[in-house]
């Protein structure tokens, strides 16, 4: 079905611009052929790789996948606005407009907009700062300084070099605790084993905690769980783990993905994750997915951290993505006294690395407490 529904802006972009140039017919019939290839760019994947989320091409062939999927988007999307206008202006004019010159400026509007987007998908993330005021936060925490990275999906087009300066603006944040909300990489540890390999040189005063995505499970979900274990973090699978400072308590859990049931792997247990947690004290909980925040903070969670969306990428999508996510996407959601965050994603996966108004981020949530007198 994908398949199907990728082929057709390229049978639209055939039909409305490749066939009418004045071309001979082999080179509007090669035009015809590469445009259908970039759009089916996933079948591609899979036919040549076995796996249409772990493309082995090189970093610049990814680039450019990607740049010309994104201008095929975007020049269908345009060519079908002016079709609409040109129908409304022979509706009232009984004349269709000529579309040649239009056309040409169209695809390169697409152009700009496709390289724009492409850089913002694979540019080192900016650092996004968020304040949070805690209801019951102890005054130990007041100014706790919580980092979480999620969807790095470390591939041929997010390499280590790119990890690395990931890693770097990472740790100028000095960072009592780093979070990772799952989608460490596509592809198998064998093949991501360098790329990964920046991550162990994160620094966290109080530790690195992390759960699996639903990437985790697509590329080997025991090798990843235990290549995140050498890299210096603590996997929560459906568990929790207190951090203590000046006496009081945070607690941090996780839940694992719900990808997990198809890989006969224990899917996600809030219930079994919060065994044993003092439910007086703050409880942030990591879900890669942000569909159930709403029933989690109900049942005694602060804040949830979660990823999985990109933010919804680019205008018009995000609203799709929003819808199939029960209302979230991106950004900061209140509930009552307690809140949603769905980071936007540090990388994205590489079968559409695009971005438009959905950047990438590492997200800096410094905590306040709403206590005014000691604990």
């Amino acid at each position: 079905m994908f398949a199907w529904i990728t082929l057709l802006p390229a049978l639209y972009i055939g039909a409305r611009f490749i066939l009418p140039l004045p071309l001979p017919f082999i080179l509007r019939l090669l035009c015809f052929i590469a445009v259908v290839l970039v759009a089916e760019c996933h079948l591609v994947y899979k036919v040549v790789f076995g796996n249409r989320f772990a493309p082995e091409f090189p970093h610049t062939v990814m680039v450019a996948i990607n740049f010309l999927f994104g201008t095929i988007i975007a020049f269908t999307l345009l060519l079908i606005l002016s079709d609409i206008v040109s129908a409304c202006q022979f509706a009232l004019r009984g004349s269709w407009p000529p579309h040649r010159t239009t056309h040409f400026i169209l695809l390169g509007i697409s152009l700009v907009t496709a390289a724009y987007a492409t850089y913002q998908a694979v540019k080192v993330p900016r650092v996004k700062t968020v304040t949070l005021t805690l209801q019951n936060l102890p005054k130990a925490f007041d100014g706790y300084r919580v980092v979480q990275l999620t969807d790095l999906h470390a591939s041929t087009l997010f390499t280590g070099r790119w990890m690395k300066k990931v890693v770097k603006r990472t740790n100028q944040l000095q960072a009592d605790v780093i979070l990772f909300t799952g989608d460490v990489a596509d592809g198998s540890i064998e093949k991501r084993y360098d790329d990964v390999a920046p991550l162990g040189e994160l620094i966290a005063k109080q530790g690195r905690f992390a759960i699996p995505g639903n990437h985790e499970y697509y590329s080997g979900y025991s090798p990843w769980m235990h290549r995140m274990q050498q890299l210096g973090f603590h996997e929560l699978l459906n568990s929790s783990v207190a951090v203590e400072k000046e006496g009081s308590q945070l607690y941090i859990a996780g839940v694992t993905d719900e990808a997990a049931l198809r890989y006969d792997q224990a899917g996600p247990d809030l219930d079994k994750a919060l065994t044993g947690v003092n439910r007086e004290a703050p409880i942030i909980l990591l879900d890669h997915r942000p569909e159930n925040a709403r029933k989690n903070l109900a049942d005694g969670v602060d804040l949830q951290l979660s990823g999985h969306t990109h933010g919804g990428m680019v205008y018009g999508l995000a609203t799709i993505v929003k819808r199939a996510n029960q209302g979230f996407s991106s950004g900061l959601y209140p509930i009552g006294k307690r809140y949603l965050y769905v980071s936007n994603g540090t990388g994205l996966w590489n079968g559409f690395a695009l971005r438009l108004g959905y950047p990438s981020e590492i997200t800096l949530f410094i905590l306040k407490s709403d206590k005014t007198g000691t604990d």
